[in-house]
């Protein structure tokens, strides 16, 4: 019997199947599988200014990023988007970034403390269970924000206390790359290797407010318009340690031979 061919509607049925399953490969491409060295940050506006450096120098180790940061955000208002990514795009090293903002719907009648335990606590479970290794940033602290005799804020302490209750939880110490030895606020450091030198061999690595990393006043959420040490500094103090995190890359070359020549 001869075939017969599809008319108009069923040209229509047909090309609605491919696009579901075009749909559904695409998603399968989110999970994560062996071999693949996914990274993710999740963060507030230090992160943010840093997300250049910490995407440069991950994928330079071989690695691939998704960043989700925003200025004045807390834990909180990403918990669904950790829940969603750790089912989709299922990274192997998750980065949370996030120095103290209280100013979100989710953070209203809550202690910063407390509510910053409770939703990191509740991320990093999440993650794990997904099978991520989870790293807590050492964030810089603001001019306001005192710091103990070991360098730490209180929410330094609190990821501290976290990383000690759960599994695949590690703390890096990120913050201290624009900071003193003993962990405090400076506007100036040193100049490295690379890095624009300015008078008397220092470089600027914090803002003006006393908060953000760009060496002049900016807007909120705008670019640095200058070079920023302080943001590469913090960037890629945080993706050195994923890269840590994720251990050496596969080799890609041909095995070694186990016969003579």
């Amino acid at each position: 019997m001869a075939t017969r061919r599809p008319g108009p509607i069923g040209w229509l049925f047909i090309a609605a199947i491919a696009l579901i399953l075009v749909g559904v490969a695409r998603t399968a491409d989110l999970g994560g599988g062996d071999g693949d060295r996914r990274v993710a940050l999740w963060g507030d506006s230090l992160a943010w200014e840093a997300q250049n450096a910490f995407r440069s120098t991950v994928q330079a180790a071989g690695g691939e990023t998704m960043v989700h940061t925003y200025g004045g955000t807390a834990p909180c208002d990403w918990l669904a988007d950790i829940r969603k990514q750790s089912r989709r795009w299922r990274p192997d090293v998750a980065v949370l970034a996030f120095s103290g903002n209280t100013g979100s719907p989710c953070m209203e009648g809550r202690e910063l403390a407390d509510a910053y335990r409770e939703d990191i606590t509740a991320a990093v479970a999440r993650l794990t269970r997904a099978g991520a290794h989870v790293l807590l940033v050492e964030a810089p602290p603001r001019t306001d924000q005192p710091v103990d005799a070991e360098g730490r804020t209180e929410l330094d302490r609190v990821w501290h206390e976290i990383a000690a209750d759960l599994p695949d939880t590690a703390v890096i110490p990120a913050g201290r790359a624009v900071t003193t030895a003993d962990g405090r606020w400076t506007a100036t450091l040193p100049c490295a290797a690379a890095e624009p030198c300015g008078p008397g061999g220092a470089v600027t690595v914090r803002s003006p407010d006393g908060v953000h990393l760009c060496p002049v006043q900016v807007a909120p959420m705008t670019q640095c318009p200058v070079s920023s040490p302080g943001a590469n500094r913090y960037g890629r103090a945080m993706a050195d340690a994923a890269v840590t995190a994720l251990g050496p890359a596969p080799s890609t070359g041909p095995p070694a031979s186990a016969g003579g020549s």
